[in-house]
């Protein structure tokens, strides 16, 4: 009996030193430890589970061919150029909502909310309709000499990207108010709601129905259109927690998409030119091959799940350091930004321990032939040298950053290190020095260098934290 009292007794002494120095590293006046992880917890679930079900999805359609595989891997830089606008928008908006909800402004909260349901979806109308219009000649334009059985699915596919890009934007303009509200738990909700239908259907429509690469669009355009209705609910509804009404939507605020938009401009034409750079790093891959492309595709959704946690910690980093800057706090936000680092480097190392013995086991989803294998291990070895030591400054300190209004220098430095670093450096070492796809992967992770080198330089120095906020 005193043995089960004193085993009890240290286990309490333990929890009350963890929950001491919890306290001390993350507690404050705005926020006690418990509401920190309380918001991190569903945004980690979310940001895995997002990457798990696009690991899954990504391994039915590779097992339906290398041909679609590559298809989908050759779209998606291009899907993500136009994607970047209304992202923008949405990122902008949570921002402002993040540091209204520091002011404790409830009416201009739902003000936002309401222009970000009316400005998101529109602008993914006219984008959709673009890409629509201009879907053959685009791919056959930028993929010249790429099999004309993969340029065929890869227009398919693009035609049903852009039409499920007006459900998204709905669904995306609900999620960006929830994140800067800190209300993580129906931003989840949202995410199991969306990815667990979107993998039903393809495994439906996929695996069952034989659809090939018309099944993975037709399972994106259902799961974000439940994803969209159910998001524009949680707002409209009288049980939610802002309860936005019809007059917030249909009028058009200009100051608050001033707001937005400031914010938003420089991290969409960040976006949007980081995307062009990739989509021109696809064209120089297809030049080595499917077997490069597939490799680059399947490496790419397979190292999501190493950085998907720290991901979480970035989206954190808006709501906590946004609200803090609401305050007029800027030492709270100043040291959340530190502790948002800390925190993102413990995700992507406790990330790399449990999935890298689990990484035979992942890679055999994907039913990849042994040649493309061996690219994939080769990738993943490069990626996991640079990724505790520079992933989380590089993707972690711009959200930071930005939560207080400094969009415009993330942006604009993450362009020049894209376009010199990744694309350009990343040429040279695939196509005239001869490293393939290895040249490239090694170049994205020494941009990854380059931007933690300058924006911790950006952060010491203190001038982020002197920009307008709302």
């Amino acid at each position: 009996m005193n043995g089960r009292f004193k085993k009890g007794e240290n286990e309490g002494k333990k929890e009350g030193i963890i929950s001491s120095y919890l306290s001390r590293q993350f507690g404050s006046t705005l926020f006690t430890h418990q509401q920190i992880f309380s918001m991190l917890v569903p945004l980690i679930l979310d940001s895995f589970f997002v990457s798990l079900i696009g690991m899954l999805t990504t391994a039915m359609i590779s097992s339906s061919s290398q041909e679609s595989v590559s298809a989908v891997s050759l779209v998606s830089p291009l899907y993500m150029l136009i994607y970047a606008v209304y992202n923008a928008i949405s990122a902008g908006g949570t921002v402002v909502v993040a540091q209204y909800k520091g002011r404790g402004d409830e009416e201009m909260m739902k003000k936002t909310a309401g222009q970000l349901i009316l400005a998101t979806p529109l602008s993914a109308i006219i984008c959709a309709v673009i890409l629509i219009i201009f879907s053959h000649p685009l791919v056959n334009f930028l993929f010249q000499g790429v099999e004309a059985g993969v340029l065929a699915k890869a227009e398919d596919y693009l035609i049903g990207m852009a039409i499920s890009m007006i459900f998204l934007a709905v669904y995306m303009s609900g999620f960006a108010v929830f994140r800067g509200l800190g209300e993580t738990k129906k931003c989840l909700h949202l995410t199991i709601i969306i990815n667990l239908l979107h993998f039903v259907a393809s495994f439906v429509f996929i695996n069952l129905m034989h659809l090939d690469i018309l099944g993975s669009a037709l399972s994106l355009n259902l799961a974000r259109f439940v994803g969209g209705a159910a998001a524009v609910w949680m707002l409209l509804s009288p049980k939610s927690s802002l309860r936005v009404q019809a007059k917030h939507v249909l009028r058009i605020d200009k100051e608050i998409l001033r707001k937005i938009f400031r914010i938003g401009i420089p991290f969409g034409m960040e976006q949007l030119f980081m995307n062009g750079g990739s989509m021109l790093v696809q064209i120089y891959i297809a030049q080595l091959g499917t077997v490069s492309v597939a490799a680059n595709a399947v490496g790419n959704s397979a190292i999501s799940l190493f950085y998907s946690a720290a991901g979480a910690v970035a989206t954190l980093a808006v709501t906590v350091v946004g609200q803090s800057i609401g305050t007029g706090d800027k030492k709270l936000a100043e040291r959340y930004g530190r502790k948002m680092i800390l925190l993102g480097t413990w995700m992507i190392v406790i990330s790399l321990a449990v999935m890298l013995p689990c990484m035979r086991g992942i890679l055999w989803l994907y039913q990849a032939p042994e040649n493309t294998l061996s690219i994939i291990y080769r990738l993943i070895a490069i990626v996991v040298v640079f990724m505790p030591f520079f992933w989380p400054s590089a993707n972690i300190l711009p959200s930071i950053m930005r939560a207080a209004g400094d969009a415009a220098f993330c942006s604009y430095f993450s362009l020049i290190t894209m376009w010199v670093v990744r694309v350009g450096l990343g040429y040279v070492a695939a196509i005239p020095l001869g490293l393939g796809i290895a040249g490239v992967w090694f170049c994205m992770c020494l941009e990854w260098v380059v931007k933690t080198i300058a924006y911790w330089k950006r952060f010491r120095s203190g001038v982020w934290l002197e920009m307008d906020t709302v």
